[in-house]
């Protein structure tokens, strides 16, 4: 993990100040999955939050329901102590466990979970990957029990496609210009553009941007055994996926 491109903690600490302005609907896809938990203020359910990072949307669960817990599971050692001082307010509901997506992460829990989000984190597995950890959900949470991505996918065309991510890019260059993003993160931010605009329809591999359109993943979805597969929510490169265990 230490080869992780943001396990150093001053990129960690740069993206997550920065992230709501390089992400034009960072805190609008949490808010869709925050107003979609089956959670109750009394319910003392636990969430997981997969590719968590800083917890910012860990820390917006354990407010919004004050009996909830969430468990942050990360691979990097710089954003899960950024999560870890953002939690601590909350004690024992706020738990942050060092992990990659692709590990058997469901083995440390210490129950079923009624939820597991995700958000800007799943597109970088490639598809087998994504389709173990969607088999992982599905037999994870606990029956009723709610799957909701919130990520990057691609449009069926390509053309749409080149033309959501060199938009995505222009609007990472206005940001970096206004000076709203630290400029350590520059480089990380035109090495995005480089890699999906530069190279665009060159082969992809696990740790890049896999990108797949929301469709196939609602495949996977039920392939893994989740129902009442939808999207919730969707704007130029992102969207809101969701599925529920029966």
């Amino acid at each position: 993990m230490s080869n992780y491109r943001w396990n150093q903690l001053d990129n960690a600490r740069g993206y997550d100040a920065a992230a709501e302005h390089v992400h034009p609907h960072y805190r609008e896809i949490q808010d869709v999955i925050l107003n979609s938990l089956p959670i109750s203020q009394d319910d003392t359910a636990l969430v997981v939050d997969l590719g968590g990072g800083s917890g910012r949307l860990a820390e917006l669960v354990l407010d919004r329901f004050p009996n909830s817990r969430v468990w942050v599971i990360d691979q990097s050692d710089a954003f899960l102590t950024l999560a870890r001082e953002r939690l601590c307010r909350f004690g024992f509901r706020g738990v942050c466990h060092q992990a990659r997506l692709q590990d058997d992460w469901q083995r440390v829990l210490p129950e079923a979970p009624a939820a597991i989000v995700s958000t800007s984190a799943i597109h970088h597995l490639d598809p087998a990957e994504k389709q173990r950890l969607y088999r992982q959900c599905a037999n994870g949470l606990r029956p009723g029990g709610v799957f909701f991505n919130g990520d990057e996918v691609r449009p069926n065309d390509d053309a749409e496609y080149l033309a959501v991510c060199q938009r995505w890019a222009s609007h990472m260059h206005r940001m970096m210009e206004s000076g709203l993003v630290p400029e350590l993160l520059h480089s990380a931010l035109c090495g995005w553009e480089a890699r999906n605009v530069g190279q665009f329809g060159l082969p992809r591999v696990s740790g890049d941007d896999c990108h797949e359109t929301a469709e196939t993943q609602l495949g996977y979805f039920t392939e893994a055994g989740l129902t009442a597969t939808s999207v919730s929510w969707q704007r130029e490169l992102w969207a809101v996926l969701s599925g529920t265990k029966p």
